[in-house]
């Protein structure tokens, strides 16, 4: 018979070595898991910040901001045909006080999950954005409508990276002005699998103790 679990007719060694293996992808799965939970409760970055530079994020961190400015919407997921979540650009304004203006420095993703019950929230964000920005209006507040998003950043695909090229130049912006502005993330729910991971970890290195044990005593009673 074959198999990790049938122990009793195989070499004693090749049982341990068995065991040792189970235990070590045991250890991975723990490390790994206790990493993603030190990041899901590490202090986030504050994006709101007026000095952040966006130039200087990377992948995986995490990240916090309350969201008063929204481009628009460059795709949506949908789950057995309903929408579940909304992407959206969020620019980096940047006040010119020689010129008495915004403007739009740098645009990156956020994504809204339908479960927030944002979805509206964001569209106002949108239609106020829009008015202020491309329509030059005065009675724009930047802090009316507010989302708080907290997450972490995921890198673009290279179908999310053209959906987003595409709105933007939807809105208008030239394909010079895409390639400077554009920070290749998008900021997704602060959802964590360390637990799970930490889980199947204890559980594998468990399992692999137990059959190394079970076959040095086979080994040792001979």
């Amino acid at each position: 018979m074959f198999g990790l679990f049938t122990i009793t007719k195989e070499p004693k060694l090749m049982t341990i070595i068995r065991g040792a293996i189970v235990g070590v992808v045991g250890i991975v799965f723990i490390v790994l898991g206790c990493i993603d939970i030190a990041k899901i409760n590490a202090r986030p970055i504050d994006l709101n910040e007026t000095h952040m530079d966006w130039n200087q994020l990377h992948n995986g961190q995490h990240v916090e901001m309350d969201v008063n400015v929204l481009i628009g919407q460059y795709m949506y997921t949908t789950e057995n045909g309903s929408e579940v979540s909304r992407d959206y650009l969020m620019p980096h304004m940047v006040y010119d006080s020689h010129n008495d203006r915004y403007y739009v420095d740098r645009v990156i993703g956020v994504k809204v999950n339908k479960s927030s019950g944002d979805f509206d929230t964001a569209e106002a964000i949108v239609d106020n954005t829009v008015d202020f920005y491309f329509h030059q209006t005065e009675d724009y507040e930047f802090n009316t409508v507010t989302i708080h998003v907290d997450g972490y950043l995921q890198k673009l695909d290279d179908d999310q990276m053209k959906y987003v090229k595409q709105a933007m130049e939807a809105a208008g912006f030239t394909p010079h002005d895409i390639a400077a502005m554009i920070v290749p993330y998008y900021i997704c729910d602060n959802s964590s699998s360390g637990p799970v991971l930490l889980g199947i970890g204890i559980f594998c290195l468990l399992l692999g103790g137990g059959v190394a044990l079970y076959g040095y005593k086979k080994k040792v009673n001979e």
